[in-house]
């Protein structure tokens, strides 16, 4: 599968962690609790008529069908119905899977009849201007500005995913993440110092090589994940979007020092992403860069940790940023907003950290601040701190240019460098010219 498939789909399908990246966050009486200070209720469509209850909310998600998050929602809505008697959530969710779309034609014939949802998780980005252009929905920024308690969890980097023109037309929900994940029972058992530098990881990899251990599980015939976290640890979230501008050229030189140095397999040029993921499982190699969608497989393993590529040699990236995207959020109508304050009310709910962890349990990457909560393994607890340290959040850079371009620079493009048949700056210019 395509990375950038994968990424553009790690919100809705079960490629993210599953199973159990950061259950609770207070969970519990604190999920209670949280329900109770919302005011809202909820049934399925087929359940309660709206007639029988003070004030009916209309919801549509794709959290249905086989989608891994609908039990949890399920869950989250029946809490909230049970705490705050006298609102009835009419949940007209439908599922993304399969060959027919429902959720997208759901919201299509919805928003083209002029009677949209009250509260929708819908998709932002380019999907977003269907939505917008139909002017059925709020902006958002007064809201969170009146309330800066609601909005303080609110995290301010996952927001942008949900901006234009200087509105919030949507706050974004559940994202993918990529990271540099290591062993560290590896590196505690040769006294080697954790990979928080530069100049640790490359202190690390003749001790490795010597005890049969490779220090970095890569692909060299799929390096794209590689060459995303280490342009970000050069040149920060706002150098990435110097497409293929000549600041790029020490990320390109730092993995061709890598290779020369000996820290990748063997056989890296043929390796496929499946090989890697199984060579770094298997306690074989020490470090390995990859996404959210592999935590599920390893978070069982103690010493597995996971950290943002530290600061490459005059790079101005590292722990402050992370990469990390935001696919889908939530919007709300103009007409509930209008009408009272119970959608308004049941979204604050929705998004708050005890709520938002629920939903992360299952899999993804939170836009809302929780902590980790009693029960979550090192890795998973690793995973929060590094994107709750962050201070700004960078899309993966696939997404934004040429489909064209990126392959050149990545397939064979990474190639050609390590083994000389290029330089990076030739190649840099390739790419802008098929950008």
């Amino acid at each position: 599968m395509k990375k950038q498939t994968k990424k553009a789909l790690a919100a809705l399908t079960a490629c993210a962690m599953s199973a159990s990246l950061l259950a609770g966050c207070g969970g519990g009486a604190s999920s209670t609790a949280a329900a109770s200070t919302g005011g809202s209720t909820t049934s399925e469509a087929a359940s309660a008529p709206a007639a029988e209850s003070e004030t009916s909310i209309r919801v549509v998600t794709f959290f249905a069908g086989s989608d891994q998050w609908a039990p949890t929602w399920k869950e989250v809505i029946q809490d909230y119905m049970d705490a705050n008697p006298g609102v009835t959530i009419v949940d007209e969710s439908q599922p993304t899977a399969g060959a027919n779309d429902m959720f997208r034609t759901k919201v299509q014939a919805d928003v083209a009849a002029q009677t949209p949802a009250d509260l929708m998780l819908f998709y932002n980005g380019a999907d977003a201007d269907m939505v917008l252009d139909s002017d059925l929905y709020v902006d958002l920024k007064p809201y969170m500005d009146a309330d800066p308690e609601w909005a303080a969890n609110l995290k301010p980097s996952a927001m942008e995913a949900g901006q234009k023109d200087g509105m919030q037309y949507c706050i974004p929900y559940i994202g993918y993440y990529e990271g540099l994940f290591y062993n560290k029972d590896l590196f505690d058992q040769y006294g080697l110092a954790e990979p928080t530098s530069w100049d640790n990881i490359l202190a690390c990899i003749d001790t490795f090589n010597e005890n049969g251990i490779t220090p970095f599980a890569t692909s060299m015939m799929k390096p794209s994940y590689m060459m995303e976290l280490f342009l970000l640890a050069q040149v920060g979230a706002d150098g990435q979007k110097n497409y293929y501008d000549d600041s790029w050229i020490p990320a390109l030189d730092c993995i061709k020092e890598l290779y020369d140095k000996g820290a990748f397999p063997a056989d890296t040029m043929t390796m496929t992403e499946d090989d890697i993921r199984v060579l770094f499982a298997d306690d074989k190699a020490a470090m390995m860069i990859n996404g959210s969608w592999t935590v599920s497989s390893l978070k069982d393993q103690d010493g597995m940790r996971l950290i943002s590529v530290p600061t490459l040699p005059g790079g101005t990236g590292g722990s402050n940023v992370v990469l990390s995207g935001f696919g889908s959020g939530w919007y709300m109508s103009k007409e509930a907003a209008e009408r009272d304050d119970a959608t308004l009310k049941f979204l604050k709910y929705l998004t708050s950290p005890e709520v938002m962890t629920r939903f992360i349990a299952v899999g993804g990457s939170p836009a809302i601040t929780c902590d980790a909560p009693e029960g979550a393994t090192p890795l998973e607890v690793s995973a929060m701190e590094m994107l709750n340290t962050a201070t700004t959040s960078a899309p993966a850079c696939d997404s934004q240019v040429t489909r064209e371009s990126w392959l050149n620079l990545t397939e064979p493009g990474i190639q050609y460098i390590i083994s000389g048949q290029t330089s990076p700056a030739d190649l840099l210019a390739q790419c802008r010219n098929l950008n």
